[in-house]
C-alpha cells in the first residue's frame, strides 16, 4: 500500500512523520527509508515544502488463511484505497465464532478482497450487533487503522436511530453509566460499577404510541451500548431478544447505525455518510400512527 500526503506547510520530514502519527519504524525496510517526495527518494532528515507529495510505501499484508471465503453481496458506500465503507445486512453476523463459522460479514470481505487484489488483512474500526444495520468503516491496512483508533482520540461521529419501548421522561441527554459482563458465561451486558466507561448521547426525534423513536451518538463503543443503556431505564429497543422483555419471536431489532463522519485519516478530507431510514422502520413508525 502506498500512503500519499499533499505537504500543506514547510516541514521537516521528521516533524511531519511526528504531527501525522507515521513511526519511523513504518518507513524503514530492509534497512532503507522508503520515502519519497515529487518522485525524488528522501530520508528523515530531508525537508518538505507546501505543494509537495510525500508517498510512502508500506508492506501488504496477507489475507487470513483460515478465513473462508464465501460470495456474499456486500452494499458498499464508499471505497478507496484506504478505507471500504459498507452498509451491513440485518442478520448477518460480523465476526467468525463456533455459532456463526460461515455467512459472516468477515466470510464476505475475505472473497471480497481476494476478488479485487486487496492485500490486507481484514480491520474493523467499529463492529455492529448480528441484529443492528447500517454502517461500518473496515481499514485496509493495520497502520490505517491504528490512526482512526481511539488512543490516538479519533473523532469519527457515530449516530443511530432507535425505536424504544414507552415514553421517555427527558427530550434529550447523556447516559453516562459504565457497561460489563456480569456473568463471563453469557453474552449479555449490563450496567455495572465495576464495567468499562460508556456514554451516549440521545435526543427525542418523535413520539407515537407508546413508542419513542431517538437520534442516538455515541461517544465511546462497548458491546450493546445502546441496548444496555435504554434498557436500564425501562426503555429497551423495540425487537431485542436479548433486554426487552416484549420481544416477541421474529420482530426486528430497531436500531440503525444511520451516520458516519469522520476526517480521512490520509488525505485529511471530510468524509460523511448518512443512510435514509429503512422502509421497515417508517413502516413500523407508521403501523402506530407516527406517519
Amino acid at each position: 500500500m502506498e500512503l500519499a500526503y499533499k505537504i500543506k506547510k514547510p516541514a521537516s520530514i521528521k516533524d511531519f512523520m511526528h504531527e501525522n502519527n507515521i513511526p519511523h519504524k513504518l518507513v524503514l525496510q530492509d534497512g532503507k527509508q522508503l520515502i519519497v517526495v515529487n518522485a525524488e527518494p528522501r530520508t528523515w532528515n530531508d525537508s518538505v515544502k507546501k505543494g509537495d507529495t510525500l508517498r510512502i510505501t508500506i508492506p501488504d499484508e496477507d489475507i487470513d488463511p483460515e478465513i473462508v471465503k464465501e460470495a456474499i453481496p456486500l452494499d458498499i458506500v464508499y471505497e478507496d484505497e484506504y478505507l471500504l465503507i459498507i452498509n451491513k445486512a440485518f442478520g448477518m453476523p460480523v465476526m467468525i465464532t463456533k455459532s456463526h463459522p460461515t455467512g459472516t460479514l468477515m466470510n464476505a470481505l475475505c472473497d471480497y478482497y481476494d476478488k479485487h487484489g486487496i492485500h490486507a488483512k481484514i480491520h474493523l474500526v467499529n463492529r455492529l450487533d448480528k441484529e443492528t444495520v447500517g454502517l461500518m468503516i473496515i481499514a485496509k491496512n493495520r497502520f490505517i487503522k491504528f490512526l482512526l483508533s481511539e488512543d490516538l482520540k479519533a473523532k469519527i461521529d457515530r449516530q443511530y436511530y432507535a425505536i424504544v419501548e414507552g415514553i421517555l421522561d427527558a427530550k434529550e441527554g447523556t447516559i453516562d453509566l459504565p457497561i460489563g459482563k456480569a456473568d463471563e458465561l453469557s453474552m449479555k451486558r449490563e450496567v455495572l460499577m465495576s464495567g468499562e466507561d460508556a456514554v451516549t448521547d440521545f435526543e427525542v426525534v418523535k413520539e407515537f404510541g407508546l413508542k419513542t423513536l431517538v437520534r442516538v451518538k455515541l461517544e465511546t463503543g462497548k458491546t450493546h451500548q445502546i441496548r444496555v443503556h435504554f434498557a436500564h431505564f425501562g426503555h429497551a429497543v423495540v425487537g431485542d431478544p436479548l433486554y426487552n422483555p416484549k420481544y416477541r419471536t421474529g420482530e426486528r431489532l430497531m436500531l440503525l447505525s444511520y451516520r458516519l463522519s469522520l476526517k480521512h485519516p490520509i488525505t485529511g478530507k471530510d468524509l460523511d455518510f448518512t443512510l435514509d431510514m429503512p422502509a421497515d422502520f417508517k413502516a413500523y413508525v407508521a403501523k402506530y400512527g407516527g406517519l
